[in-house]
């Protein structure tokens, strides 16, 4: 999350062996009683089903014009065969197209105004930061989404689901079948993914946390526990030690797993030994799936059985580690290599899941091609290989179709190069809108508007924010003037319009949530985005800026600039909105569709 706007939701838990042993002997428990406690509910009444089995592969942030280019030069060939079996179209995404957005609507078929996640963050009454789709309190997780998922429904009628890391998912609610979840998912030091350096020296890091070694000594400290880590070479041998344990580290290659006992909180770490100085790498600490100090599953015991059954995995929501690769922690290949190491831990468990789900539906998310788009959009060889391993896990699922069962593969939105920063809020400082301290920060009675979050600008409204100073009469009117005034803006390299849109949230969400979007959504033109420090409330000098940030890829455009992609083994109606996947999955099992659906199926009679 760090990489995206800022700090997570925090956690400072402890789980003592006792309950950990009795949840496990619960889960067992729950794990064999299991088929018999839903053979024994009615289901409700549904009608024939197209298919008997149903498969989702989300690959995120897959881009069109990437594809189709892939597809036409013979490079993807899966691809290709799938769009020739049943049809390929590009599919309307979110407004804006982010990936918690993006990912609501799909599972819940439910606009913005409906699901309530209109950004990674959300505002707070004083117009601070908190994450928009799931938070911690008092050692327990509640998922801020609104609305039902479609496996939900589904498994009303009786139709089973397993579903592997679909964002936004939580923590999982009861349903009639599996779920791992995703982005959300903290990790132990209770944000969206901190790593850590131990070095000899200070390093100055925006993403991550430096730790100094003593003597070939170092504190690796959580909220939840501290664990004493001790690096000295052995006959030549770098050797690390913690807690009755060690390993043998080569510079430039990542550790398997470890598992750390930060107080009564297990927590696993991969280490990476960057050079003789010694600098060492550690990964956001992730909560262990077999062990985990707070739910990651549904059933709780099913992290479990993944992990003993394919090993131990990342369970942090967003475990590629972006933001060492922008602090220069990272090498480009080895941020590369920890991205790959994390497909396959997916690839593995997706296949597993596939050959155990003989009717019903199995979703998957892939976030490799997200993660890897951002840090190396203009890379073209690095670019082409990952469309080249997804057509191979396309291939791998489509050999592993019988007759009549429907494959669908789509992404929430496209990709493309991010090359100039704009600092929204410096400009709402120079227009007289936000005034701030000699601190840099907002004064609030002299500030009529601010940006927040990647989505857009909020209004400092009387009455719904703390010290809100703007009218509630005089809203419309500050919102069309800096709507015209926005869409005049002009970037004084070559002259171009950053922004293709700027959408009055009222026209683009109905619903009972849509009071806490975004005043004004931002849609960017094709190589521009809202500076990260403005998407984090902070007011800089300049507007715009060159990007020279390792993050030179990103989707935060205007919705038509950067569609998804969807390919199905059977003719799909056209015009197909992300909107629109829930429906069809109930329709293709007879399921009939809720009044409260947004979207219409794509089924073909």
């Amino acid at each position: 999350m760090l990489a995206y706007i800022g700090p997570g939701p925090g956690l400072a838990v402890q789980a003592p062996a006792l309950l950990l042993l009795a949840g496990l002997l619960i889960g067992m428990l729950s794990l064999l009683t299991f088929p018999l406690r839903w053979l024994l509910r009615r289901p409700k009444q549904r009608g024939p089903a197209r298919t008997r089995r149903v498969i989702l592969l989300g690959l995120d942030g897959l881009e069109p014009t990437l594809l189709e280019e892939g597809m036409q030069a013979g490079r993807l060939p899966h691809f290709q065969a799938l769009a020739a079996e049943g049809g390929y179209q590009r599919l309307a995404t979110t407004c804006p197209p982010l990936s918690p957005v993006a990912w609501s609507t799909f599972a819940t078929g439910l606009n913005p105004g409906k699901h309530g996640v209109f950004d990674f963050v959300q505002r707070t009454a004083d117009l601070g930061l908190k994450l928009a789709f799931s938070e911690v309190s008092a050692g327990r997780p509640r998922q801020l989404r609104k609305g039902r998922s479609f496996w939900e429904i589904l498994g009303e009628h009786g139709v089973f689901s397993q579903i592997l890391r679909v964002p936004v998912t939580w923590p999982s609610g009861r349903f009639f079948g599996t779920l791992l979840s995703a982005m959300g998912i903290p990790d132990l030091r209770g944000t969206q993914g901190t790593y850590t350096l131990f070095s000899p020296q200070a390093r100055p890091l925006r993403e991550g946390v430096n730790v100094l070694w003593q003597d070939g000594y170092a504190d690796f400290a959580l909220p939840c526990g501290t664990v004493r880590l001790h690096l000295a070479q052995v006959m030549g041998q770098w050797r690390l030690r913690w807690a009755g344990q060690q390993l043998d580290l080569q510079v430039g290659h990542f550790s398997p797993w470890c598992r750390l006992p930060f107080g009564r909180s297990p927590g696993l770490v991969k280490f990476l030994l960057l050079d003789d100085s010694p600098q060492l790498y550690a990964t956001p600490v992730q909560l262990d799936p077999e062990r985990p100090v707070l739910g990651l599953s549904y059933p709780s015991f099913f992290s479990a059985t993944l992990a003993l059954l394919l090993g131990s995995f990342a369970t942090c929501g967003l475990a590629e580690d972006t933001g060492a690769r922008e602090d220069g922690v990272l090498s480009p290949q080895q941020f590369l290599d920890q991205a790959y190491a994390i497909h396959q831990e997916r690839r593995a468990q997706f296949l597993h899941l596939l050959e155990r789900t003989p009717t019903g539906l199995c979703a998957a998310v892939f976030d490799g091609p997200d993660r890897i788009q951002h840090m190396a959009i203009e890379c073209p060889e690095t670019i082409r290989d990952l469309y080249g391993r997804m057509d191979e896990l396309v291939g791998e699922t489509r050999a592993r179709l019988r007759p009549g069962e429907v494959l669908m593969v789509l992404s929430d939105h496209g990709f493309k190069p991010f090359r100039r920063a704009v600092d929204v809020n410096a400009w709402l400082l120079a227009e007289g809108y936000l005034q701030v301290d000699e601190q840099g920060q907002p004064i609030w009675s002299q500030t009529r508007a601010v940006a927040l979050g990647l989505a857009g600008i909020h209004l400092n409204l009387h009455g719904r924010q703390a010290q809100g100073c703007v009218l509630p009469d005089q809203a419309e009117a500050l919102k069309a003037e800096l709507r015209g005034r926005l869409l005049e803006l002009v970037d004084p390299a070559d002259g171009t319009h950053p922004l293709v849109e700027v959408f009055d949230s009222r026209q683009c969400y109905q619903g009972p949530y849509a009071v806490d979007a975004p005043d004004l959504v931002l849609g960017w033109e094709v190589g521009y985005r809202i500076a990260k420090s403005a998407a984090r409330g902070e007011v800089g000098d300049q507007v715009f800026a060159d990007n020279t940030s390792a993050w030179c890829g990103d989707h935060c455009l205007h919705p038509q600039r950067v569609p998804g992609i969807l390919l199905c083994n059977q003719p799909l109606g056209e015009d197909a909105r992300l909107l629109d996947l829930a429906p069809t999955v109930l329709d293709l099992f007879g399921v009939p569709l809720p009044s409260a659906l947004e979207g219409r199926s794509l089924c073909v009679d």
